[in-house]
């Protein structure tokens, strides 16, 4: 990919983890359909990069059952120990954790499946530790990834442009692949993988007490410190104490539902 990443804009902290797991609740429908059309099955043993509060290794644990196993693998150490405290007091007993960064890992046995959500467009040359690590992957394995495709604010001028036009400014300055999800494809066969099958998809919610403003405003909350850095909005322009009960309201008024981050799924299979 062409952009580098400079920087990770979201914040390493308990509210940022808290934003992950429901980020997870959120999203888990959506991914549990990716895995599904995928292949992932019991008795496999998957690798989940950026797996973040573990939430996505839990999904697979389900997936994978006993006979299966999970790594997760996340170069935050304290997202790590987060994750293995959440697991652990979930009962899951299939689920192990590393910390390292992607260029530096390889699993110590072959793997089934090799997955992740919202990881790829951090990563300056995602095609690069993509190739790398599918070399890991057993005949026949899975690759199986869920990335964005964000979109700056369109529209008049109104509280959910402002909002849309933060979250957008903050990833693309940051350095991340913003629209990486329509080139998932070119990620996948530049490291040297088939050509994957392909979904868009997003959530969306018409009740004016939808979690997916809180949601939003926690995404906002999470990034706001970048935000300011970048000079793209100030504390006050966005007051994310009342940031969701006002986007709810002018939806609300414009007869609207709101949405959530939109994805594209790629998966495909390791040529025997």
């Amino acid at each position: 990919m062409s952009a580098p990443n400079h920087d990770y804009v979201l914040s390493r902290s308990p509210r940022e983890y808290a934003r992950l797991a429901l980020q997870s609740e959120l999203l888990k429908p959506l991914t549990r359909h990716v895995f599904e059309d995928a292949g992932i099955a019991p008795g496999m043993r998957v690798l989940d990069l950026g797996s973040g509060a573990g939430d996505v290794c839990m999904l697979l644990s389900e997936m994978v059952g006993p006979s299966g196993a999970v790594i997760g693998l996340d170069v935050d150490a304290g997202a790590v120990e987060h994750a293995r405290g959440r697991v652990a007091e979930a009962g899951f007993s299939n689920i192990t954790f590393a910390h390292s960064d992607l260029t530096h890992y390889s699993p110590d046995a072959p793997i089934d499946a090799l997955v992740g959500r919202l990881v790829l467009c951090y990563l300056p040359e995602p095609s690069s530790p993509l190739a790398a690590l599918s070399k890991s992957i057993r005949p026949g394995g899975i690759v199986a990834f869920q990335e964005p495709w964000m979109m700056p604010g369109m529209g008049p001028e109104s509280m959910t442009r402002r909002f849309a036009t933060c979250v957008f400014e903050t990833f693309r300055r940051s350095g991340a692949h913003v629209d990486i999800g329509p080139r998932l494809h070119r990620v996948f066969t530049d490291a040297g993988l088939p050509q994957p099958a392909m979904r868009f998809e997003a959530l969306m919610d018409g009740r004016p007490d939808s979690p997916l403003y809180q949601y939003a405003a926690e995404t906002v909350a999470s990034l706001l410190p970048k935000a300011v850095e970048y000079g793209i909005v100030t504390p006050e322009d966005l007051d994310i104490g009342t940031l969701a009960a006002r986007l709810s309201a002018e939806r609300q008024s414009l007869g609207y539902a709101m949405m959530s981050l939109a994805l594209v799924a790629g998966w495909c299979r390791i040529p025997d």
